[in-house]
C-alpha cells in the first residue's frame, strides 16, 4: 500500500498528517467536493454507519479530497451540537480502521505498518498463536468500546496481552478511537468562519432526520402531541439535545414511564443527552421501573419550577398523567363507539399506569 492510500484510509494518522502539511492546503481553498465528503462522514458517523469510499482505482486527486475532508469533519464535529456526536464520529473510525484492517489479503503487514505509524508500544510474538505482545499498562489506556477486548478475555503473561491477528486488529482500531476522540472537540477559536455556518446547517438537517426516525420508532405508542405544555416542552428539549436538569429529567423520565414506554424507548429518549453515559442512565431508568416511581403532580412540577405559561391557560388537571389521558379519550371517542354490535367500546387506562399520589 502506497503512502497517500495509508494516509486516506488512516486519516488520523501521523502519515495523514505529515501528508497534510505538505499539501498546504488553506482553509479557503478547501474544495466543495471535500466539503461534501465531510459531510457525508458526518451522516454516516450519525447513523451508526461506516464511512466507505465509493470508487475503485481512485485517483490521486480524489484520494487528496478524502485526506482532506477527515480535518474538516472534526472541525464540524466540534462546531455541532448533535447529540453524541463526538462519540459517534470515534465509532465510525474504529469501524472504518478494522474494516480495512481485516479487508485485505496482507492484514498482518498493515496491522504492523498501523502500529509503527501510531508508535504504539508493542513486540512480535515468538508464540505462533499470537501475532504482538503489548505491555499492560498500554493495553489498559484503550476505550474498551469492543467488548471482546476486555481483559478477562485475553490472555495475560507476565503483565503482558498476547493478540492474535484479529485481537491485534481490533486493539488498533480501538486506539483509532481514542485518538480521535481525545483530540475533539477542536476550540472553536482554532476553526475558520466559513465552516461555523456549514455546521450548523448539518447540525440541523441531522437533527431534523433524527427527530423523524424516533418519531417512527414510537409510533403508534406514545402521542407527544397529547403532552401536557410542561412535559412537552421537557419532551422536546430532550430531543433536541438540550442539556436538563437532574429534576427536569427525573420528572420527565418519571411520566414517560407511566404513559407505558417501554425500558429501551425512554434509554433511547435519554441518550439524546449531551451528557449521557449509558450506565448512569440505565441505572435510573432502572430505579424508575423497579420502584414504579410515578411522576410528580402539579403541584410538585410548580415547586420545581417546571410549569410553563402554556399550564395555566390549557391544564385543569392535578396531574401531567390526567391531561394525557383526558386528551387520548378525547381524540379516540370516535372509536368508543366503533363495536361492530353498536355498543360502546370502553377504554380502559389507555396504555398508561395508574396515578400514583402525584402530591
Amino acid at each position: 500500500m502506497d503512502r497517500l492510500e495509508f494516509a486516506q484510509k488512516f486519516p488520523y494518522s501521523d502519515s495523514a498528517r505529515d501528508f497534510l502539511k505538505e499539501m498546504g492546503i488553506a482553509p479557503d481553498a478547501v474544495s466543495e467536493n471535500a466539503i461534501k465528503k465531510a459531510a457525508l462522514m458526518i451522516s454516516r458517523a450519525f447513523s451508526n454507519s461506516v464511512y466507505a469510499m465509493d470508487s475503485y482505482n481512485p485517483s490521486k486527486d480524489f484520494l487528496e479530497e478524502e485526506i482532506i475532508a477527515f480535518p474538516v469533519a472534526k472541525m464540524f464535529v466540534s462546531l455541532m451540537h448533535a447529540p453524541n456526536i463526538t462519540e459517534k464520529f470515534a465509532r465510525m473510525v474504529l469501524k472504518n480502521t478494522f474494516n480495512y484492517l481485516m479487508g485485505t489479503t496482507s492484514t498482518k503487514d498493515l496491522c504492523q505498518l498501523l502500529a509503527d505509524d501510531l508508535k504504539i508500544n508493542y513486540s512480535l510474538s515468538i508464540d505462533p498463536d499470537f501475532l504482538a505482545v503489548v505491555p499492560l499498562l498500554d493495553y489498559l489506556a484503550i476505550y474498551f468500546i469492543d467488548n471482546e477486548l476486555k481483559l478477562v478475555n485475553m490472555p495475560l503473561r507476565e503483565g503482558k496481552v498476547f493478540l492474535n491477528l484479529n485481537s491485534f486488529a481490533r486493539f488498533l482500531a480501538e486506539k483509532s478511537y481514542a485518538r480521535v476522540f481525545d483530540s475533539l472537540p477542536i476550540p472553536q477559536a482554532q476553526i475558520p468562519k466559513k465552516f461555523h455556518s456549514l455546521a450548523r446547517s448539518i447540525d440541523s438537517q441531522l437533527m431534523v432526520i433524527e427527530k423523524k426516525n424516533f418519531d417512527v420508532k414510537l409510533a403508534g405508542k406514545i402521542d407527544a402531541a397529547l403532552f401536557p405544555p410542561c412535559m412537552s416542552v421537557l419532551y422536546s428539549a430532550q430531543l433536541e439535545g438540550k442539556k436538563l436538569a437532574y429534576l427536569e429529567r427525573l420528572t420527565l423520565a418519571s411520566f414517560l414511564y407511566q404513559l407505558g414506554m417501554q425500558r429501551e424507548d425512554l434509554l433511547l429518549v435519554l441518550s439524546k443527552s449531551p451528557d449521557y453515559k449509558k450506565s448512569v442512565a440505565v441505572y435510573h431508568v432502572d430505579r424508575i421501573f423497579s420502584k414504579q416511581l410515578s411522576a410528580p403532580g402539579c403541584k410538585k412540577i410548580l415547586e420545581y419550577g417546571l410549569r410553563v405559561k402554556e399550564c395555566e391557560k390549557e391544564c385543569t388537571f392535578k396531574h401531567p398523567v390526567q391531561y394525557y389521558i383526558s386528551k387520548l379519550r378525547t381524540r379516540n371517542r370516535l372509536k368508543n363507539y366503533s363495536g361492530s354490535d353498536g355498543k360502546i367500546v370502553s377504554i380502559k387506562n389507555d396504555g398508561a399506569k395508574n396515578l400514583g399520589e402525584g402530591k
